[in-house]
């Protein structure tokens, strides 16, 4: 019988074809993870904007040029009331409503909704509309910013930050 030699090769070749393989599926887990977890929402805005918003934090000020004494600015989570604009639901229909922090509905409820380029135009009537432009949203976080300025340069900002409700 003659002594057996191992054939280095065909050995370094098969540790090499294992390794690449390991690679392999090391790393299809890994894009498989990655792509759930930054699966983007390509829906219109409007879709994503249906539901129950809660307000969480709220900032912004009111300058009056003439009333510079009356001038103030906020920055908090709310508490009892807000500063703006409450919690809303917004229906596929283009109707919404706007609640108090206790989930009762604000008198002042405005009815109709629209949306075009990032700006949602809250509709009282024709001569009430509000805009809200969205800074950001998520599957569970709405941001909306309020920005007033009339003619005698006073301006009101408010920003809102939401979670679904």
């Amino acid at each position: 019988m003659g002594m057996w030699k191992p054939n280095y090769i065909n050995t370094m070749k098969t540790l090499r074809l294992i390794g690449m393989a390991v690679i392999a599926v090391i790393m299809s887990v890994n894009f498989t993870a990655c792509s759930d977890d930054e699966e983007e929402d390509n829906r219109p805005l409007a879709e994503k904007i249906i539901g129950h918003w809660v307000l969480t934090y709220e900032e912004g000020y009111i300058k009056d040029p003439d009333y510079p004494e009356d001038d103030e600015a906020w920055s908090h989570a709310p508490k009892d009331e807000y500063e703006y604009f409450g919690n809303f639901t917004f229906r596929e229909d283009g109707t919404y409503s706007e609640y108090e922090l206790d989930g009762t509905s604000n008198p002042q409820s405005i009815e109709k909704w629209t949306i075009k380029n990032n700006i949602i135009t809250l509709i009282e009537d024709e001569h009430e509309q509000y805009e809200l432009k969205v800074l950001e949203i998520t599957s569970d976080k709405l941001v909306l910013e309020f920005d007033y300025k009339n003619e005698n340069g006073g301006e009101t900002y408010a920003k809102m930050t939401y979670k679904r409700g």
